[in-house]
């Protein structure tokens, strides 16, 4: 993986007598670099060797000392205070690294782990009765970048699109479009129409609770297959799919299966007669469920396959999709990117399938993430209260038209540029936080230019892209770097060969937040490079030659990263 810190970790667990994994696990970037590329923290090892922290990074520095004067990768190492700093060799470094990135090329950071493998992702997965809200950014452009990682790092990846064509929302609307739905209007502008009905039943039914039984006998009639609500769901549906796919078709996502709660409705005798036969279903007041208990064995709520209507229920469309999905794919891995308000379900789902022997469950993940407000006001389509996510694309699109127009006036193709950076500012912000952090959405915040955010990250693309254009020749991909001795370019470098790293831990966490912290601490030390040393006046021919090629792998790595996000990345803006 890391020939040089492999040598780090072998030396200073020989010095130490400690084990290597121990080692590994302690080892970091030192708080200042100038005093080292890496650093053995000794505080945790007082307690195992009974002694100082200091005196501990002394021992350890004097006995690795000849190891490291005997090593060509190594080049010093030294005790500071707790602390034991080791310094590479930075020629070799350097060298290493960037013929790791060449040999790569637009692959550099995937070792095909995946490969053989296959995952499902659930993802997005809208409720097709209401508009594409900012609410549904979350599970899109997450699913959508854990989607990515995992293809780039060799898995056969299957997207899905779950989305919700069924149960008590669609019945809540076929009620809420017979009692006042103009069909005129509706046909007209089925999505804000359908959106408004929607709003006025659950508004209404607080004080009429009769409206209830109007939503369920609707439902009813539907799952009993009745010709007329057939075909008025079969309209809301088709205007709710049409309406989706036109954003993901913004945003560039993209799904290979599209396959709603309402493919699944059918087989609800298959999933009753997979738990009747494992002598799990049992009735209760009606209804037919699946009893499950906590690890305490403290019963939990219990996983229902059938309402007291004789209906389907979420949990027995779901178990459907499941039994399906292993049918149809045989996959190693199945996530789902939903909000974290659905932990327990998924704990029923899997725990049900589980106790009917369905061994493959254990492939099975919930990558939950937290609630989005904007600016603080929690979203709620039955209160009518959510803001429309292409309303803040197409603000986000003229707010950083405004902005180009201020500083680059002369801008070739700016209205396209405008539209990249900012949507691609708007899916930042979102994949960049941690996955279950609730966040606040603020347009000012994500369109920063200087901040932590997807503009900045944009603008370092193409700020080294402009440097390539200015060099004006190929890059030598033969360059000689050991000619590169720089504290700034080392500390791009060492950056660079985490990549690899920090992509293998996205995909087993399922957390790409992790490729977004990665990529602005890559593009905070390329900043500094290109403040810090020459470049292209660089009077030395080899050494310009060298950072020239550095300058490129840097460039490739970010346009990987913020490719793998579901980002744009334009080269001039």
């Amino acid at each position: 993986m890391n020939p040089f810190l492999d040598e780090i970790v072998a030396t200073l667990s020989a010095a130490a007598q400690l084990p290597a994994e121990d080692v590994a696990e302690l080892l970091a970037v030192p708080p200042d670099d100038t005093l080292g590329d890496y650093a053995l923290p000794c505080f945790t090892l007082a307690k195992v060797l009974r002694k100082n922290p200091a005196q501990i990074a002394t021992d350890i520095a004097q006995a690795a000392t000849a190891a490291v004067e005997a090593s060509p990768q190594l080049a010093q190492v030294q005790a500071a205070g707790p602390y034991v700093n080791v310094l590479l060799d930075r020629g070799a470094f350097i060298g290493w690294v960037m013929d790791a990135v060449r040999d790569a090329g637009s692959g550099y950071g995937s070792q095909n782990q995946g490969e053989g493998r296959t995952v499902t992702i659930d993802f997005s997965s809208p409720n097709l009765a209401r508009p594409f809200s900012i609410a549904h950014l979350r599970s899109t452009a997450i699913g959508h970048a854990i989607y990515r990682i995992h293809a780039f790092l060799g898995w056969k990846c299957v997207g899905i699109n779950h989305y919700g064509d069924y149960g008590a929302n669609f019945g809540q609307l076929l009620a809420a479009y017979q009692l006042w739905g103009d069909e005129a209007q509706v046909a007209a502008n089925p999505v804000p129409e359908l959106l408004s009905l929607y709003v006025r039943f659950n508004d209404e039914v607080e004080e009429k609770p009769e409206l209830r039984e109007e939503s369920r006998s609707r439902l009813r009639r539907l799952a009993d297959g009745d010709e007329e609500m057939v075909k008025l769901w079969r309209f809301f549906v088709d205007a709710g799919r049409k309406e989706a796919e036109r954003i993901y078709g913004i945003l560039g996502v993209h799904f290979d299966e599209f396959k709603g709660e309402g493919d699944f409705a059918g087989d609800l005798d298959d999933v009753i007669a997979l738990f009747e036969k494992a002598g799990l279903a049992e009735e209760s007041d009606g209804a037919l469920i699946v009893r499950l208990h906590d690890e305490e064995g403290e019963e939990i709520a219990p996983c229902m396959l059938r309402t007291s209507n004789g209906t389907s229920t979420y949990h027995s469309r779901d178990l459907a999709a499941m039994l399906y999905r292993q049918r149809q794919y045989d996959f190693d891995k199945m996530v789902y990117v939903t909000d974290s308000r659905q932990a327990l379900r998924f704990r029923q789902l899997f725990q049900a399938l589980a106790k009917a022997g369905m061994s493959w469950v254990d492939r099975c993940e919930h990558a939950p993430f937290g609630m989005m407000s904007f600016k603080g006001e929690a979203l709620s389509t039955r209160k009518g209260r959510m803001i429309i996510l292409e309303d803040v694309l197409d603000q986000a699109i003229e707010l950083t038209r405004g902005v180009i127009a201020e500083k680059n006036p002369d801008l070739a193709e700016a209205d396209e540029v405008a539209r990249q950076v900012g949507i691609s500012a708007v899916v930042y912000a979102d994949v960049s936080n941690r996955r279950t952090r609730d966040i606040s959405f603020s347009l000012e915040e994500v369109l920063n230019f200087d901040g932590e955010t997807g503009p900045y990250l944009q603008y370092t693309h193409a700020r080294y892209c402009s440097i390539l254009r200015r060099y004006g020749q190929a890059v030598d991909a033969q360059a000689d770097t050991a000619v590169l001795q720089e504290l700034a370019e080392m500390r791009v470098a060492r950056c660079l060969s985490a990549f690899p790293g920090v992509l293998s831990r996205a995909e087993s966490e399922n957390e790409p937040s992790y490729v977004a912290s990665y990529l602005i601490e890559l593009a905070a030390q390329a900043n500094k490079l290109y403040n810090e040393v020459p470049v292209l006046i660089a009077e030395d021919p080899a050494v310009k030659a060298a950072r020239i090629r550095l300058v490129d792998a840097t460039r490739g790595v970010l346009q990987t990263g913020m490719t793998l996000l579901g980002m744009n990345c334009p080269e001039e803006m």
